[in-house]
């Protein structure tokens, strides 16, 4: 089993024994990637997954009242659709980028900038294993609001991406059968086609679950960004790449996602090698995917307090 496979199966089981999903929506999304109940049980009595669910759902948690920010922060509560800040948002413009693969297909693309003035730089957002859904084209205009050019694109836009592959679990699956190299190849033509809206190499890119791990695998295959933060990320392939970016890298983890924060050690050892700033970030009593408003381990302060960090340093090392 590949390593995006490994991964993505782990998140299922992770939901699982979060009492997120039943047994049987279990084995139909983990037989989705596998491609056999035969290969799913052998998979899973090796992960250790558990027979029944460890216990009740998490409750997403809201905050009280904060200090307003200059840019827009994830919301003081859970939301069901994903919005908080609206496409007309007099903040921003909403506008189309051709986005194009190497190999010349056409990538789904969602593009916002700020309304006024030239872009402080330019950050990629980089979506999880959901693909380019409400949710990413919201975080892609708060970046915006904080004085961004800023874009994602739908890795799987040669499939018709998230539109056509609505249910999680197929995208899901038709994202593990991807070649992750081709995956930053795409994420590299982002970055130049959002290079050409007017940041020139002023770049930075952030990503969240999967799309963290893409953030790493991106910065050890030596893409040409300032700065990145990649929010609960697994580590790439290529660990030692990592020691040769020449980003600034704030990483973000969660001290519940043992999976993931786990492997923060090994992540510093490569970036204290880099003679660029670093910073590993572990936000206290949440779990994997705690910033996604519209999920169940959604926590609003912390979601707010990383969110603010990440504008922070993309304002301080990509200008």
């Amino acid at each position: 089993m590949t390593d995006v496979k490994h991964y993505l199966v782990g998140e299922h089981v992770e939901d699982f024994n979060s009492g997120l999903i039943s047994r049987r929506e279990l084995l139909r999304r983990v037989t989705l990637i596998t491609g056999s109940i035969a290969s799913t049980l052998v998979f899973l009595e090796v992960a250790g997954c558990r027979s029944e669910p460890s216990g009740q759902p998490p409750s997403p948690a809201s905050r009280q009242a904060s200090t307003p920010q200059p840019f827009a922060t994830p919301p003081a509560r859970p939301t069901t659709d994903g919005v908080t800040v609206q496409p007309d948002d007099p903040r921003i413009t909403i506008s189309p980028m051709t986005v194009t693969g190497t190999d010349g297909a056409s990538l789904i693309s969602y593009h916002a900038r700020p309304a006024s003035g030239e872009p402080a730089g330019g950050i990629l957002v980089v979506h999880e294993n959901r693909g380019l859904v409400t949710h990413i084209e919201d975080v892609v205009r708060r970046v915006a609001t904080a004085g961004f050019s800023a874009v994602a694109v739908d890795l799987l836009s040669r499939q018709g991406g998230a539109v056509k592959l609505s249910d999680p679990a197929d995208y899901a699956a038709v994202l593990s059968k991807q070649d992750p190299m081709a995956m930053v190849s795409d994420l590299q033509q982002a970055l130049s086609a959002l290079s050409g809206t007017g940041p020139g190499d002023r770049l930075g890119m952030t990503g969240f679950c999967f799309g963290g791990g893409m953030t790493w695998s991106a910065l050890a295959a030596g893409t040409a960004v300032r700065a990145a933060v990649p929010f609960y990320g697994p580590p790439p392939k290529n660990l030692t790449g990592l020691a040769t970016t020449t980003a600034a890298v704030l990483a973000i983890y969660a001290e519940r996602d043992t999976r993931i924060t786990s492997t923060k050690d090994e992540i510093a050892q490569q970036l204290s090698r880099t003679g660029r700033p670093y910073q590993i970030k572990v936000y206290p009593g949440v779990d994997h995917a705690f910033h996604n408003d519209t999920g169940p381990r959604y926590n609003a302060t912390q979601a707010e307090a990383a969110w603010v960090a990440t504008i922070n340093w993309f304002h301080q090392y990509v200008r």
